[in-house]
């Protein structure tokens, strides 16, 4: 009881100066925009926002709710296809030379540009949302799985191989250990990234998620609506960021990235 008090003490100290920092700044663009009586369409008050987010018509709850499937979806396949594709640029530098520079080009590519033939594939629906998210976030994770899996301590493997392990005790009791720290990197840039190629996706061909509010309160005007949408996104990557950095705390104690922090 005590050590969760305590947890819950630090996570209210480290999170007091975000809060104030937020309050002040919320106050002020309040007062700014009454004073100078800046029109919606310029800059909305917060308080037309937060009346967007929350008002009947506008509830954006369910939109964004879809989107952090899609979300959700494109991360979970992107990753596990950016695992997979740095485990063998691990181990094959052959393969590694060969394929590096087209997953490199094909990560230059603006998201814009890829999304409708990735829509001609797979059709309007769902899974289209899904490919394009998934073909964003996957790029961080197969460079960090394979700088980590090359990052081993070379002391630590020449016990291994003394000790006769195969190769398969190598990879998950020494290589993919050492590199987690270089995976949960890969992981935080890309369950942003899956936010972004969601709502891009949605831009495209969509008649729901926070894409399809956003260009829809554009067309008409709707600023405290685009707003509104803007806000949810960004509550949706932070929440999805913070359940990822949870997660890196719980598997990699260890590392003296997390003992700073503490």
């Amino acid at each position: 009881m005590t050590d969760l008090r305590a947890r819950l003490t630090g996570y209210a100290v480290a999170a007091f100066p975000v809060a104030v920092t937020t309050v002040v700044l919320v106050i002020v663009w309040e007062v700014l925009v009454t004073v100078t009586g800046t029109p919606a369409y310029i800059i909305p008050a917060p308080s037309r926002i937060w009346d967007a987010l929350f008002s009947g018509n506008a509830n954006l709850a369910w939109h964004t709710a879809l989107t952090g499937f899609e979300s959700i979806a494109g991360f979970v396949i992107g990753s596990v296809l950016g695992a997979m594709l740095g485990i063998v640029f691990a181990y094959s530098r052959f393969i590694a030379r060969s394929l590096m520079p087209y997953v490199i080009a094909s990560n230059t590519i603006p998201v814009v540009a890829v999304a409708p033939i990735i829509m001609l594939w797979f059709g309007s629906g769902l899974g289209s949302k899904i490919a394009v998210t998934a073909f964003l976030s996957f790029f961080p994770l197969a460079l960090n799985m394979m700088k980590g899996l090359q990052s081993y301590d070379r002391t630590v493997m020449e016990v291994f191989h003394v000790a006769a392990a195969t190769p398969t005790q190598r990879f998950f009791k020494m290589r993919l250990p050492s590199a987690l720290p270089y995976i949960f990197v890969g992981l935080k840039l890309n369950v942003t990234f899956s936010v972004i190629g969601a709502i891009v996706s949605e831009f495209v061909q969509a008649d729901r998620g926070l894409g399809f509010v956003i260009m829809t309160a554009y067309r008409t005007l709707n600023m405290p609506r685009l707003w509104a949408a803007m806000l949810a996104s960004a509550l949706l990557g932070i929440l999805l960021f913070v359940l990822v950095a949870a997660a890196e705390r719980l598997l990699i104690p260890w590392h003296s990235s997390m003992r700073e922090a503490k």
